[in-house]
């Protein structure tokens, strides 16, 4: 089959995914630009440097069920935080060639230097794909000095043409060091914290995954030692203030924005104060957390 009917097969199938998922066919053109690319940077000699995390991460991990997700973070390990080379780098793996149907604008690749929260420097690359003439603009975030806790493992990534196409198998996060980050930019931003996401992301892992708590308390230790955040007793995240009329008017259009189904944003709330305290309280206390929680009961035991 030529290049040109591989990418009108391809467009068919994923108009048709589109209908019975109830998503935007501009949205599963761009997590299909996502995946194919994921793939070539797993057969590229890249592999092991690159661990993918954050929203598309947990979006794959569910099956592509829960939030989904325009952009991809990674976690770089053993490169150069450096614009030119990370444009280097994505070029080779665009140009690797594989008969999906995608084709990436490789002299278009862009990146530019961002800054998490004014604590530590990234870089982002944008990529246009294209499958036939349709346009998707890829943006790959990265941060180079997170640590991982458990260590990264390998993952295979779903992919929506399951019988006709390879799975990208690439390194990802730890669910416990996902829960933490998100959880120490909680603490730190407080009632200033307009990042919806992370407060459904760790709802959907509460409620989905068994969690050991040695591990979460390990990656919530090191996480926050790393980005130099305080733990502090009495901190407003945990208080009934926390939920007031701007919270609940920021969740409520973060759902509309979504489209996720409806969850009070106090119950939410509840349920990480249940999750996330009492591992919070033993770091305060110094003392070891061995609980493991279940996400039938939703607690710890």
């Amino acid at each position: 089959m030529s290049g040109r009917n591989i990418a009108a097969s391809v467009k068919a199938k994923l108009l048709s995914i589109a209908k019975e998922s109830d998503k935007t066919n501009e949205l599963i053109q761009l997590l299909y630009s996502q995946e194919r690319l994921l793939y070539r940077l797993s057969i590229s000699p890249y592999r092991d440097y690159f661990i993918l995390k954050g929203g598309l991460f947990l979006y794959s991990v569910t099956g592509f069920k829960t939030r989904p997700t325009r952009d991809a973070d990674f976690l770089v390990k053993n490169l150069s935080n450096n614009e030119n080379r990370m444009i280097e780098i994505f070029k080779e793996i665009c140009s690797i060639e594989v008969e999906d149907g995608i084709q990436y604008d490789i002299e278009g690749i862009k990146a530019e230097t961002i800054t998490e929260d004014a604590d530590y420097h990234g870089i982002r690359v944008t990529i246009t794909s294209f499958l036939e003439k349709s346009r998707s603009q890829v943006q790959l975030d990265m941060g180079f000095s997170d640590v991982v806790v458990p260590n990264p493992k390998d993952f295979d990534y779903p992919v929506f043409i399951e019988s006709e196409l390879p799975a990208p198998n690439i390194r990802v996060y730890s669910l416990e060091s996902v829960v933490a980050e998100k959880f120490e930019a909680m603490i730190k931003l407080s009632v200033l914290n307009s990042r919806m996401k992370d407060f459904f992301d760790i709802y959907n892992i509460l409620t989905t995954t068994t969690i050991e708590g040695r591990i979460l308390s390990e990656a919530i230790k090191e996480t926050f030692e790393k980005r130099l955040t305080d733990i502090r007793r009495d901190h407003e995240l945990f208080t009934d203030e926390f939920v007031d009329e701007q919270k609940q008017t920021q969740w409520l259009a973060f759902l509309r924005r979504t489209r996720l189904p409806e969850v009070e944003f106090s119950y939410l709330m509840s349920k990480l104060k249940e999750f996330l305290l009492p591992v919070y309280n033993s770091l305060l206390d110094e003392d070891e957390f061995f609980g493991t929680w279940n996400p039938e009961t939703q607690k710890w035991s």
